[in-house]
């Protein structure tokens, strides 16, 4: 238990420091940094149990299912065809970029894609112990560094002048969690929300501490019932526990003969967001939103992250999250079956990874 404490603390003077120096998603990224350091640099025992992060979920999943109302649900399936365009677009455009790096660096092509498609680290790293001649330390250091990419890049870029970020971004309804007065009712819904997270889990749904809170705390919203707000330390908490949780991920001591193939992961991870802020561009003129609602919406990033992104924006979580609770159920659900199949033809055998 002290290690947890000490880890902790570690991730509490990091977020702090971030705080101090007014730098974006400061809790998640600052408790990152310093976890990360602490560990590389110095001799102390720090741990970080999976439930914590759960924990962390829940209350994300909490927040962005505060977001959703009757008006927002009929928006965001008035645009299922362009849930379905983007996603498709940038599946794609990944499978391309994982064609150049297997090319330029002599990894397996399976093992590439798989690395490279935006589907989450667990569900992908998941999906490639399905399957054969897939290379789950290729998959692995694939999806960490894309992940880790676009949570230091997209928030930058956010609240950067170049997209106006920190103002009130997107119309229609945000999640306003900052509130000075805590309600006991929370206390309810709260265990509500980890009950739901829970059988989430038993029911196989994908991230399921996300997903759970998310149907269960926006299924209130969308009839009317009255939510009571997240109240501040809970979601900087939620940062401190996901961006600890992170930091254990950011170990390449394993992949000292992979500089190259690092590299170029860096490389393709920066064109994929740089294709997402062009399908931006299209989607905020195709939908009457933002472009910042749409860009967060697109960025390759995991659900909960993203979320907390728009969150400090004040874009709009409930089409956020539709996009991004889309793609992830596109790719579960539809693109296992099509890779097995692609796996299965000779072109993609020919360069196994050794």
């Amino acid at each position: 238990m002290h290690r947890f404490l000490l880890t902790f603390v570690v991730g509490v003077i990091g977020g702090g420091v971030f705080t101090f120096l007014h730098l974006p998603l400061s809790w998640l990224l600052g408790s990152m940094i310093s976890v990360f350091l602490m560990n590389k640099w110095t001799r102390l025992e720090l741990a970080w149990p999976v439930y914590f992060r759960d924990l962390g979920l829940i209350i994300v999943g909490y927040a962005i299912g505060q977001s959703f109302s009757q008006k927002t649900m009929i928006e965001i399936f008035t645009q299922l065809p362009s849930m379905l365009t983007m996603s498709i677009t940038i599946i794609v455009f990944s499978m391309v970029l994982a064609y150049i790096t297997s090319k330029m660096t002599g990894v397996g092509l399976s093992s590439t894609i798989t690395g490279s498609i935006p589907g989450g680290l667990s569900q992908m790293v998941a999906l490639g112990e399905e399957m054969k001649n897939i290379d789950l330390t290729v998959v692995t250091i694939l999806q960490v560094i894309r992940l880790l990419s676009v949570i230091f890049v997209v928030p930058f870029l956010v609240f950067s002048p170049l997209l106006a970020g920190g103002g009130s971004g997107a119309g229609g309804v945000t999640s306003s969690i900052h509130t000075p007065s805590f309600q006991w009712s929370f206390v309810l819904f709260f265990i509500i929300a980890i009950g739901s997270g829970i059988m989430a889990k038993k029911i196989h749904l994908p991230t399921p501490s996300l997903l759970g809170p998310i149907l269960v705390i926006g299924g209130f919203m969308v009839a009317e019932f009255p939510i009571p707000h997240m109240p501040v330390l809970f979601i900087i908490l939620a940062q401190l526990s996901l961006g600890i949780y992170f930091s254990f991920m950011m170990n390449f001591s394993s992949s000292k003969h992979l500089t190259k193939f690092i590299l170029w992961s860096l490389f393709t991870s920066f064109c994929l967001l740089l294709c997402c802020i062009g399908l931006s561009f299209l989607l905020s003129r195709w939908h009457d939103i933002s472009f910042l609602t749409a860009f967060i919406s697109l960025a390759p990033g995991g659900m909960a992250e993203m979320a907390l992104v728009g969150q400090a924006v004040n874009a709009d979580l409930s089409i956020i999250t539709g996009y991004h609770l889309f793609r992830i159920l596109f790719i579960l659900f539809v693109i296992p079956a099509i890779l097995k199949g692609l796996f299965k033809l000779s072109f993609f055998q020919k360069g196994k990874h050794n």
